[in-house]
């Protein structure tokens, strides 16, 4: 299994540097760098991160159509590749709902606008023009002869059956977003029918899930921070939380909603009205969380992940994320019998 960082948004420039170069030399695949509203751009700070560093990916998510036209992404895309002599990634996401609350933008057919998309920056090439007519979005005569580097990697965020056998079809991989096990039967069978539909090769299409990363040297510093930031898991809904919770209390979490996003932006990690069992069953199996004598159980979960399909995983940083990225290298990747490249 591949393993990725994934950093909080608008961290400075130097930051985000100094996270690739030190990323790079535990042998990290790829650092990601999330892009919500009012923060910095993610783009300056990984040209920085291109220039310092040989191996590692560089990659910005999630990108939606709904905000950015394809013919911007496009150009943004061929620029940071071409920084990175062929290492920049993108995922292209339907929309966010940080972006929707604060432009009030509603998404339609999000499945139609992501593949277009997807298909848009997947058709770019060095040495012909693009036509792409589509439904919601066409780019007509594009010609970036300049963009020789080898091509960039288009991932589709999905996690639900219409986006993962798009996603199967057109794109270079996937991210999940807190997929839990129980769940993997039925989304490999969903991607396993996108890719026969499209006659696509499964060892050609990459799996990933974004994961929470919250380990901690203090144990009940990780658990806080686990439960502060729980509303994003899945945001809470049943698909998520059935296979280790059931059917009720599943609805009763996904009712407590409110008093989950209220203990996030009061940053706390008490949660009002949610018993204590489910709370660490939330955190159990949503998040990997927990101090260094957890690490070998946290291995032993991403192992069982791999096993039933997954290639990638995405692990996002929270507070300190130099101190999280160093649990990782040093702790995690030997656990999972991964070593740092020469």
């Amino acid at each position: 299994m591949k393993v990725d960082v994934i950093l909080e948004a608008g961290l400075p420039e130097a930051r985000v540097e100094a996270l690739a170069v030190a990323a790079e030399g535990y042998g990290i695949q790829t650092l990601w760098v999330s892009s919500f509203p009012s923060r910095r751009d993610p783009v300056p700070a990984l040209a920085l991160a291109a220039r310092a560093t040989r191996r590692i990916r560089l990659a910005t998510l999630p990108t939606s159509p709904y905000e950015v036209h394809p013919l911007r992404i496009a150009d943004q895309l061929l620029t940071l590749n071409e920084l990175s002599q062929g290492r920049a990634t993108i995922l292209i996401g339907g929309l966010g709902h940080s972006v929707s609350r604060v432009t009030g933008l509603q998404p339609t057919r999000r499945v139609t606008a992501v593949r277009e998309a997807v298909s848009i920056l997947k058709g770019l090439r060095a040495d012909a023009p693009l036509d792409f007519r589509g439904e919601l979005y066409s780019l007509l005569d594009y010609r970036a002869e300049w963009a020789t580097a080898p091509s960039p990697r288009v991932y589709a965020g999905a996690t639900f059956e219409k986006m993962a056998r798009m996603a199967a079809q057109v794109a270079d991989g996937t991210m999940l977003s807190d997929a839990p096990l129980g769940r993997m039967p039925e989304v490999m069978g969903w991607i396993r029918a996108g890719l026969e539909a499209s006659g696509r090769r499964r060892e050609d299409f990459r799996i990933n899930n974004f994961m929470a990363w919250h380990v901690k040297r203090d144990r009940a510093a990780s658990i806080a921070e686990a439960r502060r930031e729980m509303v994003w898991r899945g945001f809470l809904l049943p698909w998520f939380t059935e296979p280790f919770l059931g059917p009720e209390t599943a609805r009763f979490v996904e009712a407590r909603k409110p008093a989950f996003l209220k203990a996030f932006f009061a940053r706390t990690p008490q949660v009002e009205g949610v018993p204590e069992p489910v709370m660490e069953q939330l955190v159990r199996h949503l998040t990997l969380a927990g101090d260094l004598a957890e690490i070998e159980r946290i291995a032993e979960d991403l192992h069982a992940l791999g096993a039933a399909g997954l290639d990638e995983v995405a692990l996002r940083l929270h507070d300190q994320p130099e101190e999280g990225l160093r649990l990782i290298g040093e702790h995690l990747l030997p656990a999972l019998g991964l070593r740092p490249r020469d």
